[in-house]
């Protein structure tokens, strides 16, 4: 699994005006994002009509929830041409609260890095008017470099052999956001990025241990505590191979590499237990999968950026929006 956790904030502000039928919030799982991360939105509906509202085919049931997104210029950011987002088979009972997380980034475009302000607004046919959130501010950005390894692409099987070796590069980079450090790595060739995935938060001053295998995937060990280590092990596609804690014993934790095989192993200490040795940093957290129903795909020509995963955090009882099942 790779490992990205997310929060959104807990507090609920509902927008009313004097005659509001529809109570909206949003809120967004970061104030600041990875270039090319997945950027996730919790829109919060509370139906005040007197009616259930329902999401539908029918037109006497069309509705949409949609956004407006503005750079730091005041310039709006462009739709992605063929990307919608679909609510239809929502149905909000009267009085009812319903939450639905939304991936922004599939629907605009928000690959450059810079200030970012966003609000949702909702439009259905049985409402008098649109009602629409507060803003809500955020930032892209690069991130520091904190390490680089570029490797060879190890050719398998018996396919076609290529004339130029084929490199790739992994990054580990360092988000600022508040006074939190994220360290990110990315993986990336000349064309192509493919995955953007949060490894931990960087433990004071202490520097992380890599190493490559033969297959040149790359071996982290990452200090979360004085005494444990974060061990995670990633492919040259992003995807996540081991992920495991060790603490410190009579010896240290540390990587080692084989020097006939390749192989790449932890050495030292022990195996930790999330939860009795340190505290789990996925305990209530659910999976991106869980609140997505659909992978981020390309939609740019040259970059694609990776597709949801990771760990969310969510104030309640989120959801993707819906779409009805096919008559």
């Amino acid at each position: 699994m790779k490992m990205r956790i997310f929060s959104f904030a807990a507090a609920l502000f509902l927008t009313w005006s004097a005659a509001a039928q529809v109570g909206m919030n949003l809120t967004l799982n970061r104030s600041v994002y990875m270039q090319y991360e997945p950027i996730f939105a919790c829109v919060t509906l509370r139906n005040e009509t007197g009616r259930a509202l329902v999401f539908g085919e029918d037109p006497r049931l069309t509705g949409f929830i949609l956004f407006q997104i503005t750079d730091s210029r005041g310039r709006i950011v462009p739709k992605l041409d063929g990307e919608e987002i679909s609510v239809t088979g929502l149905i909000i009972a009267p009085g009812g609260t319903r939450k639905l997380v939304i991936p922004v980034n599939r629907y605009y475009n928000l690959e450059k890095s810079g200030r970012y302000r966003i609000h949702a607004y909702v439009s259905h046919s049985v409402l008098p008017s649109d009602y629409k959130t507060q803003d809500v501010s955020f930032a892209v950005d690069t991130g520091a470099v904190m390490l680089q390894r570029t490797v060879g692409v190890p050719e398998l099987g018996d396919g076609p052999k290529s004339d130029k070796a084929q490199e790739r590069t992994y990054t580990v980079r360092v988000l600022t956001e508040n006074h939190n450090k994220y360290l990110y790595l990315i993986v990336e060739d000349e064309t192509h990025i493919y995955g953007v995935i949060q490894i931990g938060r960087m433990f004071a001053s202490e520097p992380l241990r890599t190493e490559i295998d033969m297959l040149s995937r790359l071996h982290l060990l990452i200090p979360i505590s004085p005494r444990v280590f974060h061990y995670l092990a990633f492919s040259l596609d992003g995807s996540n191979i081991a992920d495991n804690y060790y603490k410190t014993t009579e010896t240290i934790p540390s990587l080692l590499r084989d020097p006939m095989t390749g192989r790449v192993f932890v050495a030292g200490g022990t195996q930790a237990r999330p939860g009795v040795d340190f505290k789990d940093p996925k305990a209530g957290l659910l999976s991106a999968e869980d609140v997505v129903e659909e992978d981020i795909e390309a939609n740019t020509p040259e970059i694609a950026p990776p597709k949801a995963s990771g760990l969310v955090g969510l104030d309640s009882n989120p959801q993707p929006a819906p779409t009805l099942p096919a008559e």
